[in-house]
């Protein structure tokens, strides 16, 4: 079975986490999908010995009951970010939405081997390839209201049927689910609160550094918008409650009074265009955008007369990394191996730049 993945995605789900699921230019080239099985179990760090069992996991849509510590874990939220969370901690799922590797970031830890489902906009997630993994858990920490044109609340039903689900307290947002308190509910649920605390330390360590390296970026607004192409046009991205408007602040940057024109609407009309304006202006092209497109959008007055044009400012990004990432796709999903990850790449750059 092969998934197909399509160069750009129609239809915008009003929320940025999930528009840059349904708009991430992905490869159009099919990549083989590695069906789950029934053998072998997740790979797990040792217990803490913090977390009692039977442990009930509560969610809006019901509770159920983890009797003792999970061996078999499948993560089915439709972006991965679940996944990521997981490879954070050290553990290995059963299963995970074959857009795990769409970033490009996680590879190295270990994603590449991983069992996976296909994921379709806007289709239900594929219950019996979760049935068919046979978890003693699964995982749906990250689940956004409407992510991928989908609902949690549709499908935790017959997800509880075939194992304990652990969810966020936060399922109606559509916008955010902090990683950091995702990772902290896994933490509990797979006795490894210690390790999910270190993965938070470490995170904020790590940006406390890129701030004390960079005091310029202190204060400082940013905008991040994409250009998508003639299909859906030029989003604004770093919308009030985004993941990038929190990886934004990560770097030191003050929140965009701007951003207040897209926080019902990431669509930039015409009309709009001068409010994307910021003292930092970080352009991305989706693989969906041509060349031609790009040089279409940069070349107009309105675009060259904008503060941070003007005074150059202004970091535009190509699809792809040189070793094949997608910043895109990494700090839209703001997980902590991308989030990191994509400051490595972009910081050099916006430093340049100012």
């Amino acid at each position: 079975m092969n998934i197909t993945r399509r160069s750009s995605i129609t239809g915008l789900i009003g929320a940025a986490l999930a528009a840059a699921l349904a708009l991430t230019g992905c490869s159009s080239t099919a990549s083989p999908q590695k069906t789950a099985t029934s053998e072998g179990p997740s790979r797990l760090p040792a217990a803490e010995g913090r977390t009692s069992y039977p442990l009930t996991l509560k969610s809006p849509f019901g509770e159920t009951v983890l009797e003792k510590r999970p061996e078999r874990i499948a993560a089915v939220v439709p972006n991965a970010i679940d996944t990521e969370l997981l490879l954070a901690l050290g553990v290995t799922p059963v299963l995970s939405s074959g857009l795990v590797d769409e970033g490009g970031y996680l590879d190295e830890h270990g994603a590449e081997h991983l069992a996976t489902y296909e994921f379709v906009m806007g289709e239900k997630v594929p219950v019996e390839a979760v049935a068919a993994s046979k978890p003693d858990l699964i995982v749906a920490v990250g689940w956004t209201d409407g992510l991928g044109g989908v609902k949690l609340a549709d499908h935790y039903d017959r997800l509880a049927t075939i194992a304990p689900v652990v969810t966020s307290p936060d399922t109606a947002s559509q916008l955010l689910i902090p990683w950091q308190d995702s990772v902290r509910v896994l933490g509990e649920a797979l006795d490894l609160a210690d390790a999910a605390k270190a993965v938070v330390d470490d995170h904020e360590k790590h940006f406390a550094k890129v701030r004390e390296k960079h005091p310029e970026f202190d204060g400082l607004t940013a905008t991040w918008a994409i250009n998508y192409g003639s299909a859906n046009g030029l989003q604004y991205l770093s919308r009030p409650g985004s993941a990038p408007e929190a990886f934004l602040a990560e770097l030191g940057f003050a929140k965009n009074p701007a951003a207040r024109e897209f926080a019902r609407e990431a669509t930039v009309s015409d009309e709009l265009l001068s409010k994307i304006d910021a003292d930092v202006l970080l352009l991305g092209q989706s693989a969906a955008a041509r060349d031609a497109e790009m040089r279409e959008l940069t070349g107009r007055d309105l675009f060259r007369n904008l503060g941070a044009v003007s005074s150059g400012n202004f970091v535009q990004l190509p699809p792809k990394t040189d070793d094949g990432g997608d910043l895109l796709w990494a700090i839209s999903s703001g997980g902590p191996i991308g989030n990191k990850w994509a400051a490595e790449h972009l910081v050099p750059l916006v430093a340049d730049a100012l």
